[in-house]
Parts: structure tokens; sequence; C-alpha cells
């Protein structure tokens, strides 16, 4: 799907704090990572355990996704357009 206007880094940081539904849980983005990456955190009272670098789990963090802005043609991520990531997005 081909953008009329392309998306600008300014565009993406301007998505943090944005609420979307990926894979059927509510999320809020929270970062852009290289002007490529989404980190969306699951906003639902449930967590996972956070291993060590030594494989031993110590701490309860929320669940996080990590998402592809781009396609390898450009475009927005189908996964990103699927959770609704176009209507966030200016006009």
């Amino acid at each position: 799907m081909s953008q009329n206007k392309p998306i600008t880094p300014t565009d993406l940081l301007a998505l943090i704090g944005q609420q979307l539904v990926y894979d059927g849980q509510q999320c809020e983005i929270v970062e852009l990572l290289d002007e490529s990456q989404l980190v969306l955190q699951v906003l639902d009272k449930d967590s996972h355990i956070q291993a060590t670098q030594y494989g031993e789990g110590h701490r309860a963090v929320p669940v996080t996704y990590v998402l592809p802005v781009f396609d390898g043609e450009g475009d927005l991520h189908s996964e990103l357009l699927t959770a609704g990531l176009q209507a966030l997005l200016p006009q």
C-alpha cells in the first residue's frame, strides 16, 4: 500500500504515547528505534519474567513487541496496517 505523503521521522515520533490494538491486545507505542521500528507495550496487567544475562528470572516486566515500520518496498508494514497505525498518522 503506497503512501501519497511520505512518512517522516517526525510523524513517527508523534506516535509515541498513542494506543492501538495489536494481536488482539491493547498496546501503547512507547519508543521508536532507529526510525525504523516501533516498540509496543501491552497495557494489560499481564507480564512476563525477564531473565538476567545468566538466564535466571527475577523481575516481572510488561509484554512488549518490536515491529518494523516499513516492509521491503518502503510501505507501511502489513502488521501495523492491520493494527490501525495508518489512522494515527497525520493526513
